[in-house]
């Protein structure tokens, strides 16, 4: 009889285990690598469909290493989104089956004075919304019972999109007659986003990579654009769990000469961090909180409309 008893516990004890290794999710259907990506998926999709992205919280796409269990993650999903094999340079080494490359099959402008630009194609609002209905076709090739109900969230979307760009528009119409130029104490990610609402964005890394390492000359020529031009505020982009130092420095500097700044975050939307993705936010309040700030700057710079 106890011979029974504890042949009966160790196969409860497996299959408890077992249960406890399917709930901790090794496969995803729709894998993908930047922040707006995913939340473009998971608004689509809702609980229809799993999704994973590999980019850690606080982890900029530039530096990012991937691991033998992201790789595991890729190459058992049904669809696999990435921006660009520039940007992830490390697909090469993967075994990919259905992909989705986003620059590859957006149909980008690319006549730019410098085409790196499109490496954060992204942050322009029409790019993201061509996004949207590409993602989309995609999603509904794999799911096609689901067709109407993703098309509906597209749809709403979209729509929450425009009326995000059309907040900002409304806003910048007060200041046609001015060339809006706004400073960050970042590296160059939001040129296509400047270009579509018709805003000079200087920013202080010539380079495209965050952690460039930064000379004591560009941070002078930043900091003498900024008395020159009498700026009174300007943006930082996310540092996460780190101290805006770059930005601390030039206010410090700036407070030397007597002159007074201030500085707001102006996001990317590579990524979010991990206390953001616990808090639910999504790509829409990052894009609010970014018009908020440009219109702080842009007010404490150029005056209320």
């Amino acid at each position: 009889m106890k011979k029974y008893i504890i042949l009966i516990i160790l196969i409860l004890s497996g299959t408890f285990l077992t249960s406890c290794q399917n709930n901790d999710k090794d496969v995803y259907q729709i894998v993908t690598t930047l922040f707006p990506q995913y939340d473009i998926v998971q608004a689509i999709v809702g609980d229809e469909m799993s999704v994973k992205n590999v980019l850690p919280f606080g982890i900029s796409p530039h530096s990012f290493e991937i691991t033998s269990k992201d790789r595991q993650y890729i190459e058992s999903s049904e669809l696999f989104i990435y921006t660009s094999d520039e940007l992830e340079n490390w697909v090469k080494d993967l075994s990919l089956t259905q992909t989705l490359v986003l620059n590859l099959e957006l149909e980008l402008d690319l006549e730019h004075d410098d085409e790196e630009h499109d490496v954060h194609f992204w942050t322009n609002p029409h790019t993201m919304e061509d996004m949207v209905n590409l993602i989309l076709t995609h999603l509904i090739e794999i799911k096609p019972s689901s067709a109407d109900f993703f098309t509906e969230n597209a749809n709403a979307y979209i729509e929450t999109l425009e009326s995000h760009v059309a907040e900002l528009e409304n806003f910048l119409t007060a200041y046609n007659n001015d060339t809006i130029t706004l400073y960050i104490a970042g590296h160059n990610a939001m040129a296509e986003f400047g270009e579509y609402f018709g805003l000079n964005i200087i920013s202080l890394f010539p380079d495209f990579i965050p952690d460039a390492e930064l000379s004591s000359l560009e941070l002078s020529n930043f900091i003498d654009a900024l008395i020159a031009n009498d700026i009174k505020a300007f943006f930082i982009e996310p540092v996460f769990d780190q101290e805006p130092l770059a930005a601390m420095t030039i206010q410090s500097a700036l407070l030397e000469q007597n002159q007074t700044v201030f500085f707001y975050e102006l996001h990317q939307f590579h990524n979010v961090s991990q206390q953001d993705f616990e808090n639910n936010i999504t790509l829409f309040d990052i894009f609010e909180n970014n018009i908020n700030n440009i219109k702080h700057v842009i007010e404490e710079n150029y005056g209320s409309s």
